[in-house]
């Protein structure tokens, strides 16, 4: 099992490869962090299809998920119970370590040339903010590094919450559903977030217009044999820290963190004015609209909009699976964006 190792940490990342598409030298590269509950093998179907198209993707797992190092006793408290000031830390400290991994990626299969986009999914957006703020606490040579290589950031499908915004009012949640028991919850969730879901009116940027409660078209997971299923998710990690990432205690940590990493032209400058993408999927459920809708207010004034730039594209028909669902097109849009 390929790992990349954290340098002066005991932390090793779990990552996939489609490998090097034939006979190209200067291809793209994406490199994927993946959300809540799904780990990485969520994105399978994409590896088969990158190299005819001159792509090359790499999958990394988080802490906790198959292959990786798990979290620290320490961690999993400071998840649970620590302070503010230990929660920015864990978060921070969780910003680096995304970093240095893509370095050592980078080192490991000399992407020097061609383009290379660092990609966050769902929550992971989490950490690929983190990862852009942590730009300025590397060692000198992997700043300089990852400023030359990595020319592209795209989030993909974020919700409000890993960006540390509320849920809009009357949204529905199974991680949050108190009638649901916790082994429910997670149960629940890796078949609701497959759905898809249908919005009235979404130019007028109405919280009223947005749907969370599913159509009839069968949802991603509806009729998945339970064993496919299981070899994508890992239930367990929610209640570790996954979901508290997600919820109060950890909210004015994110909008800081949302806040410096795209609206900061320190950052921006730092990783030498990137390409920043905004990609979501029409059929996604109502936060993930509420999170574009705050971010481009932020970016109408006028001001930041000249600074610090964020391209907004969407994939009509598309739930919050397109990769499985239709990885086709799944990745010619990611490679739009790169």
């Amino acid at each position: 099992m390929p790992t990349v190792s954290i340098p002066g940490k005991d932390v090793q990342l779990f990552y996939t490869d489609s490998g090097i598409p034939n006979y190209q030298e200067n291809y793209k590269t994406l490199i994927l962090i993946h959300g809540h509950t799904f780990h990485g093998a969520i994105f399978q179907k994409l590896l088969p299809l990158a190299p005819a198209r001159s792509v090359r993707i790499f999958s990394i797992n988080r802490h906790e998920y198959p292959g990786s190092t798990p979290h620290t006793p320490e961690e999993l408290n400071i998840y649970a119970s620590g302070t503010d000031e230990e929660r920015t830390a864990l978060v921070k400290d969780a910003g680096i370590n995304i970093a240095l991994a893509v370095d050592g990626i980078i080192q490991k299969y000399d992407l020097s040339g061609g383009s290379t986009a660092l990609v966050g999914w769902s929550l992971g957006n989490t950490f690929l903010l983190a990862a852009m703020c942590a730009i300025m606490d590397l060692p000198l040579q992997s700043r300089e590094r990852l400023r030359s290589v990595v020319k592209s950031f795209i989030m993909w499908d974020p919700p409000v919450m890993p960006l540390g915004m509320p849920l809009p009012p009357h949204s529905y949640m199974p991680l949050y559903d108190e009638k649901l028991t916790p082994a429910a919850r997670a149960s629940t969730f890796a078949t609701w977030v497959g759905s898809y879901f249908a919005h009235g009116d979404l130019s007028t940027r109405d919280l009223s217009q947005l749907g969370y409660h599913p159509t009839s078209k069968p949802g991603t997971f509806d009729h998945m044999p339970q064993e496919e299923h299981l070899s994508v998710v890992d239930l367990s990690v929610g209640d570790k820290c996954d979901t508290i990432l997600t919820q109060e205690p950890f909210a004015a940590i994110l909008t800081a963190q949302t806040n410096q990493a795209l609206f900061d032209p320190v950052i921006r400058t730092a990783w030498n004015e990137p390409r920043v993408v905004n990609l979501y999927g029409a059929a996604n459920a109502g936060f993930v609209y509420s999170a574009i809708w705050t971010l481009q207010d932020r970016l109408e004034v006028a001001a930041e909009k000249e600074r610090v730039p964020i391209e907004f594209r969407c994939i009509e028909g598309a739930n919050h699976f397109v990769m499985w669902d239709d990885p086709i097109l799944a990745l010619d849009e990611l490679g739009r964006c790169t």
